[in-house]
């Protein structure tokens, strides 16, 4: 499915991508519709230009499945053509390439349909493994598992950190040059921290 656009009065009631989304994904099943199945949203969580949530189909019968539905977003208030939000739906067993999904959505799963939502959702606890360390600090030197490229050609996987004001930025090891590093948190990378005052105790 392609992306769906739509303006703020297209979104009303609903103020937020969350909300808006939280409420397509409600819905109880409909014989008169033909609709058999219900759906409701258990948690979800927005984070990195997607929607995530765990959904439960139901049926009249009281049958159902947990499973992951994955939204990309687009959210810009003040879009000039006055289209705020697009979305594009999917859900875990498509093999969707985004793996920002939080740890309290994945663990209200059912068992993965196929294998598309299994690897899926391993990528995603690969990803939490990852993040679950503390976020670089000034004086301490990163390690990237894979060297970069930057689009002055040069390649660099060691990096200091230091600080800029109230942030922190990156400078490459070998020639000081400040970078940003996309994605950051989804890479793999060790922290080396500075090296022990010998005078303090």
């Amino acid at each position: 499915m392609g992306w769906l656009s739509m303006t703020a009065s297209g979104m009303a009631p609903h103020a937020t991508p969350k909300a808006y989304l939280d409420a397509q994904f409600t819905f109880p099943p409909d014989l008169d519709k033909g609709r058999t199945t219900g759906l409701r949203v258990l948690k979800s969580s927005v984070r990195s230009g997607a929607w995530y949530a765990a959904c439960q189909s139901y049926e009249a019968d009281g049958t159902s499945l947990v499973f992951a539905a994955i939204c990309l977003i687009r959210w810009n208030p003040k879009a000039r053509d006055g289209y705020v939000f697009a979305y594009k739906d999917m859900e875990e067993s498509m093999g969707p390439y985004r793996y920002d999904c939080p740890a309290s959505i994945l663990d209200l799963l059912d068992p993965p349909r196929n294998e598309h939502a299994a690897q899926w959702r391993e990528h995603c606890r690969q990803r939490l493994a990852l993040t679950s360390r503390r976020k670089p600090r000034p004086g301490d030197t990163l390690v990237l598992a894979e060297a970069l490229t930057f689009t002055d050609g040069h390649s660099e996987r060691t990096f200091r950190v230091v600080a800029s004001g109230k942030k922190t930025r990156l400078c490459r090891m070998s020639d000081g040059v400040g970078v940003r590093i996309t994605n950051l948190m989804s890479r793999a990378w060790t922290i080396v921290p500075p090296p022990a005052d010998p005078y303090v105790s």
